[in-house]
């Protein structure tokens, strides 16, 4: 698990632009990317997110992931297309955890969650 945080944050290193955005795409360690651009600070921007897909864009399970971030974290902005296949993710403060309550659903385990807190 910690060699592929540790792609994630090379991979990141390596996409950045003239205006400070990371740009990725596809849906490939989602939980990862998003973990690293808050650890950083960096705005990420996800294209093409099973843009192929019968089923197009994100799945519950990635958007539920999200809004717990939003609980944990302060001041971020997280920016979803209608369709889903493109998200923009600006990473706020870490903040903590005290006193949140988040249905994580059935759709992944809830290793799945906890591994990208």
């Amino acid at each position: 698990r910690a060699a592929s945080f540790l792609s994630a944050l090379r991979e990141m290193a390596s996409r950045l632009n003239a205006t400070g955005t990371i740009h990725f795409k596809g849906c490939a360690m989602f939980r990862h990317r998003i973990v690293a651009a808050t650890l950083a600070g960096r705005t990420i921007r996800i294209t093409d997110i099973r843009a192929g897909s019968d089923a197009p864009g994100l799945r519950d399970f990635e958007a539920s992931f999200l809004r717990l971030v939003e609980k944990v974290t302060n001041g971020c902005v997280i920016e979803i297309n209608d369709t889903g296949t493109k998200l923009r993710y600006k990473p706020g403060m870490i903040t903590g955890g005290a006193g949140i309550e988040h249905d994580c659903g059935k759709s992944r385990g809830i290793g799945w969650v906890l591994e990208g807190l």
